[in-house]
């Protein structure tokens, strides 16, 4: 086994690992912020990949279920974090939480639109190289819209006595809006595990991909007497289930204000009533800290689980 760090070959590899899967949606990687490229080759096949960050994490991780390459892979890695003076090694993170990250576990239950997807024997590999969990997360699945939603009404006279109203999210004034929900989110999630601060600019690039797809109905935002967003929750169609009519919620976030205290919860009730009242079947909760609030709010039946991995060097 040798290494590589041809950048046509490391982008080139996940296409060719799930061809044929109908869960993989092919993506363009941006691996300019990687510090470097590890791809390990064998007989001039690529068996594994992965990119490091300046930070001591690694992303775009990829690999055939092969623990031979990926200890290869690790070993690599670690000697070069070593020598910039890291002594500890977390990721996935494709450059910081704000991107894709995390491993998913193998599960009975498929793929949502949008989940993090990635080969069921990944996180396998990562524990028999010495990984550790550092933290949880979970997606869950309420399956059962019709239920008591009258408790709605008592909360939403109180939100409008507070002067706050829900709208949806308005397409025509794209750019305006995901700022709105931009400023949210960096008040709401700074102190989230690995947070780091993210520029309006790139921020604005992750979200406007959502132009082909976002669908005001199931964007919401809850606005103050000023119109002032103070809360968003941000859901959409889950196109994977062509069974039944389920939406996927994928965020949820209001901002560090106790005066604008259960306005989450009430967005909750109030698009699950929404996708009720529309014929839907089912709700997914993705991608929670399971220490976050979120997951308190955002409860139902267990449908995956994810891992964030450290190992000390």
């Amino acid at each position: 086994m040798y290494l590589s760090d041809s950048k046509d070959e490391f982008l080139k590899f996940p296409k060719d690992l799930y061809r044929n899967d109908p869960f993989y949606t092919t993506q363009s990687e941006d691996v300019s912020d990687c510090e470097k490229l590890f791809i390990v080759k064998e007989n001039e096949k690529v068996l594994c990949r992965l990119g490091f960050f300046a930070n001591g994490q690694f992303g775009f991780f990829e690999a055939e279920n092969n623990l031979e390459a990926v200890k290869f892979l690790f070993n690599q890695v670690k000697t070069y974090a070593k020598t910039k003076g890291y002594d500890y090694l977390i990721g996935p993170i494709n450059g910081s939480t704000w991107k894709k990250y995390r491993i998913t576990l193998p599960s009975n239950n498929p793929p949502f639109w949008l989940d993090n997807y990635n080969k069921p024997y990944y996180a396998e590999l990562l524990e028999n190289c010495g990984f550790e969990t550092i933290a949880d997360y979970t997606s869950s699945i309420c399956r059962d819209l019709n239920k008591d939603y009258s408790r709605l009404e008592k909360f939403s006279s109180i939100f409008e006595k507070k002067g706050i109203k829900i709208r949806k999210f308005n397409p025509e004034n794209f750019e305006e809006d995901i700022r709105k929900i931009y400023n949210i989110s960096v008040d709401s999630f700074v102190n989230n595990f690995l947070y780091t601060p993210i520029e309006f600019e790139d921020f604005y690039k992750m979200y406007e991909p959502a132009k082909s797809f976002l669908n005001p109905e199931w964007v919401l935002l809850a606005e103050n007497v000023d119109n002032e967003a103070i809360a968003f929750i941000f859901g959409f169609d889950n196109l994977y289930n062509k069974d039944n009519k389920s939406l996927v919620i994928k965020t949820l976030a209001q901002i560090s204000d106790y005066k604008y205290r259960g306005i989450g919860s009430y967005l909750v009730e109030y698009l699950h009533q929404k996708a009720q009242l529309a014929g839907y079947n089912s709700i997914i909760h993705a991608l929670m800290h399971k220490n976050n609030v979120s997951a308190n709010i955002l409860s139902g039946e267990l449908y995956h689980k994810y891992k964030l991995y450290g190992v000390k060097l």
